[in-house]
């Protein structure tokens, strides 16, 4: 079945026995993340205001991006007899939470290679996003994808995460992200000398032929850099900012641009300063209902006169999500058995639970001239 969030639900079905919905919402309200923190907790009173109900309270607490504070914050909620809470919102924080077992905690962390027992993660984690792409890449008959991660922090992430046998088609290759290294690594992959030599033993054979067609050939030949395929069709490149860019420039460097092979990223959040760069340009990504995602911010500024933040809308939707199972089943809320029965529908996407992660249903993205365009 499908379930329609927030605004979607009209007040009449509303149980009217007097019962409260008591949830718990950790995240950052001080520090670095506070913005974060303070719009997530907008979202999720936003998502109240659309329910018009008066059966849920909300009760907020720091966790300071600490695991630390995160565990006396987790502990309050256990004295107050909360057993739902949304948040964390890092991956760190989830350290000693397994301690609660009487306590579902929702995070909107997006990593999912390691989580306790008791962790839902419902973040746009990268197996959600390879999955699209791979979709995307079957439908379209492309078949020889190599997966780019960069040799940093996130590298063993993001091989510890990924879903070895579902992506066992995709060649996984790692590279330095010094920006001095990364265009000779991407020639190598490219096989970018031996297409070169090819161009010049060629040329040098015309060169030589007194036929027209040599001629022509020749001409033509002399306006490239590199003569021969490459062997992939695809590629999925795990990276964001300058790193991205120095990345698809030397694959353009390489002679290996967006009409021979289809590039995708991960998941940008329609990050606009993305128009700005050349490099960008046709670049594929996996992401969350684009009309939707404006339509909330939109509700979000005009409700609070600022912008919210992008995983806010998460938020928005899991209070939709936790009251909907609580509807269900108020006497004797089985999280874990609720979740693995049902299909649901937020502003975000379609999405589904197995293995204490969500699954979302995402949508493939163009970056076109100054604008996003949905390509599936």
């Amino acid at each position: 079945m499908n379930l329609l969030f927030a605004s979607q639900i009209k007040a009449e079905e509303v149980d009217k026995k007097n019962e409260i919905l008591k949830i718990g919402v950790l995240v950052p309200l001080s520090g670095e993340f506070n913005e974060i923190g303070q719009s997530i907790l907008n979202s999720i009173k936003l998502a109240t205001f659309s329910l018009g109900q008066k059966n849920i309270e909300i009760y907020p607490k720091n966790s300071g991006g600490d695991p630390n504070i995160t565990f006396n914050a987790a502990n309050e909620f256990k004295e107050m007899g909360i057993k739902i809470v949304i948040g964390p919102i890092f991956h760190q924080s989830l350290e000693k939470l397994d301690e609660f077992e009487e306590i579902t905690f929702f995070s909107l962390t997006n990593k999912t290679h390691w989580l306790p027992k008791n962790v839902v993660a419902f973040g746009i984690n990268i197996n959600s996003q390879l999955n699209t792409i791979k979709k995307y890449l079957k439908k379209n008959n492309f078949s020889k994808t190599i997966f780019l991660i960069p040799q940093n922090e996130f590298e063993n992430e993001i091989k510890e995460s990924v879903d070895k046998k579902e992506f066992s088609s995709f060649k996984i290759i790692t590279y330095d992200t010094d920006p001095k290294k990364i265009t000779s690594e991407i020639e190598k992959i490219t096989s970018y000398d031996q297409r070169k030599r090819n161009l010049n033993r060629r040329l040098k054979i015309l060169k030589k032929s007194d036929l027209y067609k040599d001629k022509k050939e020749y001409e033509k030949l002399k306006k490239k850099y590199t003569l021969g395929n490459v062997n992939f069709d695809s590629v999925i490149i795990a990276d964001f900012g300058e790193n991205l860019k120095s990345v698809l420039t030397s694959f353009k460097y390489s002679d290996v641009t967006d009409d021979k092979v289809v590039f995708f990223t991960i998941n940008q959040w329609f990050d606009e300063s993305l128009f700005e760069e050349d490099a960008m340009k046709n670049l594929l990504f996996p992401s969350i209902n684009y009309k939707s995602f404006n339509n909330y911010k939109k509700e979000y500024f005009k409700t609070f006169n600022k912008k919210a933040s992008e995983i806010s809308l998460l938020a928005h939707d899991l209070l939709g999500l936790i009251y909907y199972l609580w509807q269900e089943k108020k006497d004797q809320m089985n999280i874990e058995k609720l979740l693995s029965k049902i299909n649901f529908k937020g502003l975000h996407s379609k999405f589904s639970f197995k293995n204490n992660q969500s699954y979302q249903n995402l949508n493939i993205y163009r970056i076109s001239e100054k604008s996003f365009s949905k390509i599936n």
